[in-house]
C-alpha cells in the first residue's frame, strides 16, 4: 500500500524550464525525507519540454512528481486548483517555478499544522543569493514578515479548509492593460478563510528564495499596471483598507503626492513659463532626498528619480482604471 505524504508541493508553471530545474533542486536538498513529501507539477500550456525535466528530477533527485498538462492556459489559478484536486496529502505547499526552497523549507511550514486550528501557514520569500540587484530589478516579491497579501510563492494550506471554500477563485485572473498575466486570488482566498475563523501562523524558518528577474527599462516602468485588480480586492475584503492602505485609500500616498505636485506643476507651467526651471530643482530633490539610497553617480541617480515619478504616474493610473472597474476607490 502507498504511504500517504504529509505534504503535497503544488507549483504551477509554464515554459522556465531552467528555473523549474532550480526549484526541483532546493526540493531534494530538503530536510524532510523523501518518504514524507509529494510534488504535483501543473504545466500550463508551456512551449518548454516540463515532462523532460520531471523525469530528470524523479531520476537524479529522487522526487516523488506527478505531471499533468493542462488542456487551456487561463492562468495559475485553475492550475493550481487541479494540482490541489491530484495531491494526495493533508498539507498543501505552493510555490514558484521561479523560486527555490531553502532546506528546511517544508519541514519548518508543514510543523504548526500539528495545531487543529491552523489553516495557513506563510513564510519569508527572499532573493536568490549572488543574483545581481540593479535600479530595475523586479523586487516586488520580497515578503520578510507576514504580509496581508498572502503571496503563493510561500504558503501552506490544510487541503481540506482550501478544499471547503472551494480553492482559488478564478475570476480573479486578469490581463492587465499591456497582455500580461496578473491575479490576485492567493490573497482573495486567504482572507476568505481568515474570516471565517481560522487561523495562521507566520514561521521564519520557511523561507523561499525567489529569482530576480532584471526587467527592461519600459518593463520596469510599467510593472505596476499589475496592480490594476487591487480595488477589486479591497472591495470583497473591506479589511484590506487597514491592512494594506494609508487612511483607507492610497496604497502609496507619498508617491500620489508626487503625482500629484508633478500635474500641478505642469498646470502652472502653461501660465507662467518660469516654473519650468522648479523642474530640474524637484527632480534633484527627489534624487537626493534623506532616506534615499545614493548609489550611482549623480546622473544615474537623476534618471532614477525620473523613472520613479513615471512608475507611479502608471501605478496611479493603474488604480484609477481598477476603482473605476471595480468601483472601489483606491490610490
Amino acid at each position: 500500500m502507498t504511504m500517504i505524504p504529509d505534504v503535497s508541493v503544488v507549483i504551477s508553471c509554464k515554459n522556465r524550464q531552467a528555473m523549474l530545474w532550480d526549484c526541483f533542486l532546493g526540493l531534494g536538498e530538503q530536510t524532510l525525507p523523501r518518504d514524507r513529501f509529494e510534488v504535483v507539477l501543473m504545466d500550463n500550456v508551456s512551449r518548454d519540454d516540463l515532462a523532460a525535466v520531471v523525469e530528470r528530477a524523479r531520476r537524479e533527485l529522487g522526487l516523488a512528481v506527478t505531471f499533468e498538462r493542462m488542456t487551456e492556459d487561463h492562468g495559475p489559478a485553475p492550475a493550481r486548483n487541479r494540482g490541489v484536486a491530484i495531491a494526495r496529502a493533508p498539507v498543501i505547499a505552493f510555490t514558484d517555478s521561479d523560486c527555490r526552497p531553502e532546506p528546511g523549507w517544508l519541514e519548518a511550514g508543514i510543523a504548526p499544522f500539528a495545531e487543529p486550528p491552523i489553516a495557513l501557514v506563510t513564510g519569508p520569500v527572499l532573493p536568490k543569493p549572488g543574483q545581481p540587484l540593479r535600479p530595475t530589478s523586479k523586487l516586488t516579491f520580497v515578503v520578510e514578515t507576514e504580509h496581508p497579501s498572502f503571496p503563493n510563492a510561500n504558503a501552506f494550506y490544510r487541503r481540506d479548509v482550501f478544499l471547503a471554500f472551494g480553492g482559488f477563485d478564478t475570476a480573479l485572473s486578469f490581463d492587465d492593460p499591456f497582455g500580461r498575466s496578473t491575479e490576485c486570488a492567493d490573497t482573495d482566498l486567504a482572507w476568505r478563510i481568515l474570516k471565517a475563523g481560522h487561523a495562521r501562523r507566520f514561521v521564519p524558518g520557511a523561507v523561499i528564495r525567489h529569482e530576480v528577474e532584471q526587467l527592461s527599462v519600459f518593463n520596469w516602468l510599467i510593472e505596476p499596471t499589475r496592480l490594476f485588480p487591487l480595488p477589486e480586492l479591497v472591495r470583497r475584503h473591506p479589511e484590506l483598507r487597514t491592512e494594506l492602505l494609508t487612511w483607507g485609500v492610497f496604497f502609496y500616498p507619498s508617491g500620489t503626492l508626487r503625482v500629484a505636485a508633478v500635474l500641478l506643476w505642469l498646470f502652472g507651467c502653461l501660465f507662467e513659463a518660469w516654473l519650468l526651471l522648479l523642474g530640474p530643482l524637484g527632480l534633484m530633490a527627489i534624487a537626493w532626498r534623506p532616506g534615499r539610497p545614493q548609489a550611482g553617480d549623480p546622473g544615474q541617480r537623476l534618471c532614477k528619480a525620473a523613472g520613479d515619478i513615471l512608475r507611479q504616474f502608471a501605478l496611479t493610473a493603474s488604480l484609477l482604471y481598477g476603482s473605476v472597474r471595480f468601483r472601489s476607490l483606491v490610490l
